[in-house]
């Protein structure tokens, strides 16, 4: 578990964090969102002390993290940035196996570590092991940049606008493999976002920066339906609920229906998020579709259902309490 306690960090006359206190649940994504200057980033970067402090404490699993040597602290801790970072003379093994290496783990396990991690993140070893960061898209190499942040299987995983270079196909392919990574792996994940649409479909947990400070921190729901204050609703508009949409499988709103009832509808696939549904249906002027799980028909979703969904799309996901 991460704690921050009466965190701050100034610059001169300047505060860009201020008096934040605050915890990470453990095992759940918490997205850090605000504007531009809001202190996101130096309260990422302040708990793996890339930026140390001016006063307050970071606490990690209850050890002040000030009391650690910043290397070994960042041992411990994934680092996913926006840039990625691959080094490009080294091979895509290479680049994933860079933290055990320095730490001295058995060569022969790295590399099963290094295709395992691969294969997780939906490369295939046998293809993309030898390759230089060079030969990659933008979204394999931000895989390879999340399956390196995973090689020493850290707990705690840091993530700072990490799908924000990449185009909008492929941001939301990363985005759904990284949920799928996590709903495998469950650790503690801290991402930077200024991206609303991004914070409410990845995070379990949302916190709202303003000017340094904390506006609101909860669930997605939470935030949508009980904002704290007046700049919480207006900073994530009035259309906050149909974003909310784009966290949430449209399976979960499938009624039971017929294949020959199916045949003539628009098909969707059951892990699309129930916001691209709706939009598919209204391209195809259809006010229902067939949800589909490869082969296997899951049901019926109708335009009504997903109207009610735009209020109840969080339960019924099963979003963190």
């Amino acid at each position: 578990m991460i704690t921050l306690n009466h965190l701050e960090k100034r610059y001169g006359n300047t505060a860009a964090v201020r008096d934040l206190s605050l915890t990470f649940p453990d095992a759940s994504i918490t997205a850090l969102l605000g504007p531009s200057g809001c202190g996101k980033t130096t309260t990422l970067r302040m708990i793996n002390r890339l930026i140390e402090p001016t006063s307050g404490q970071v606490l990690l699993d209850g050890q002040d993290t000030g009391q650690l040597k910043p290397e070994v602290l960042r041992r411990g801790i994934g680092y996913v940035i926006q840039q990625i970072g691959l080094f490009p003379h080294l091979s895509v093994a290479q680049n994933v196996a860079t933290v055990p290496d320095l730490l001295g783990r058995n060569r022969a396990q790295t590399a099963r570590r290094v295709d395992e991690l691969l294969a997780l993140v939906g490369l295939e070893p046998a293809v993309y092991r030898a390759k230089r960061p060079a030969e990659l898209s933008g979204g394999q190499a931000q895989r390879v940049g999340v399956a390196r942040a995973l090689a020493a299987d850290p707990p705690v995983l840091l993530m700072d606008e990490p799908f924000g270079a990449l185009d909008p196909i492929a941001r939301d392919e990363v985005q759904e493999r990284f949920l799928g990574i996590q709903a495998e792996l469950k650790k503690t994940v801290v991402i930077v976002s200024h991206d609303i649409d991004e914070a409410l479909r990845m995070g379990d947990y949302v916190a709202l920066m303003r000017a340094g400070e904390l506006e609101q921190f909860g669930t997605p729901d939470d935030l949508v339906k009980r904002p704290a204050s007046e700049f919480v609703r207006q900073f994530l508009g009035d259309d906050a609920n149909l974003r909310q949409l784009a966290g949430v499988p449209v399976r979960e709103f499938a009624r039971p229906g017929s294949a020959a009832d199916a045949a003539s509808l628009p098909r969707v696939e059951a892990a699309t998020n129930t916001r691209t549904a709706l939009a598919l249906m209204l391209r195809a002027g259809s006010e229902r579709a067939a949800i589909w799980d490869g082969e296997t028909l899951v049901g019926v979703v109708g335009f009504a259902d997903l109207l009610r969904a735009e209020a109840e799309a969080p339960t019924a996901a099963g979003r963190a309490p």
